[in-house]
């Protein structure tokens, strides 16, 4: 939650970048202290929804001491179990956990399963580089490497790009069943 974070990147500019509309339901998966978890909330509006979970239950309680408006529900959650219904999100955004991951192909079958028909999944990584900020290179994934496991995990690429010299995005959308 730093300034220094935040100017190495930005949550408000990131999030222009992948547009959020009001209204929309959306789900911060890995939200730890809620460094994406504020900014949604402004964007989605009152009439919105963010549901940030996360599996540390340290992560949770801090979040849930935090001044959170309405629209933000905080839940404890498995890696492999997101305690939401089907289809319950319009987004779902991926910061910097697809790498933790022990089980991503069944870890990201659960966001397709909560993910809409026409919602979209948000992924933002570690450009697999050298460098302090970060993990180390070992555990980072190219883009390449995290296409193919949401390829395979039935998303298509709708969009891609840098968020700055360290970091990546990738946005898919479900496939057709």
């Amino acid at each position: 939650m730093s300034s220094e974070r935040r100017a190495f990147l930005d949550p408000d500019r990131f999030l222009d970048v992948i547009g959020i509309p009001t209204g929309h339901v959306v789900a911060d998966l890995g939200a730890g202290p809620g460094f994406f978890t504020l900014p949604l909330a402004e964007r989605v509006g009152p009439g919105g929804k963010v549901f940030a979970l996360d599996v540390a239950p340290e992560m949770v309680a801090l979040l849930r001491e935090r001044q959170l408006p309405a629209q933000v529900e905080v839940l404890l959650s498995g890696e492999t179990r997101l305690p939401l219904p089907d289809h319950a999100a319009d987004l779902a955004l991926l910061a910097f956990v697809l790498h933790e991951l022990e089980n991503p192909a069944k870890f990201l079958a659960e966001v397709r399963r909560i993910v809409r028909a026409h919602g979209r999944l948000v992924v933002l990584e570690w450009v697999p580089q050298e460098e302090e900020m970060g993990p180390p290179l070992h555990e980072r994934l190219s883009p390449k490497a995290s296409a193919k496991l949401l390829g395979d995990a039935g998303f298509r690429a709708v969009e891609s790009g840098m968020a700055n010299g360290s970091n990546y995005y990738q946005v898919v959308s479900p496939t057709a069943e």
